[in-house]
């Protein structure tokens, strides 16, 4: 049961699925920070968003 509350939680969302996003977004607008490869900019974006909302146990801003 902790595996399927692991895999369904907003840390794996933000790193499975914003990441990509993030990083298809930023391909798709040619916007490249400094030379670094733009899943790696999703991957702390989309990393830093679900591992907010793990701490904070809400996807909102106001609680």
């Amino acid at each position: 049961m902790k595996l399927l509350g692991f895999l369904f939680s907003p840390l794996v969302f933000g790193l499975a699925f914003l990441a990509p996003l993030i990083g298809q977004s930023l391909l798709a607008l040619n916007w490249q920070i400094a030379g670094v490869d733009t899943i790696c900019v999703g991957l702390v974006i989309g990393g830093g968003l679900g591992l907010m909302a793990q701490i904070r146990g809400s996807w909102f801003w106001v609680r």
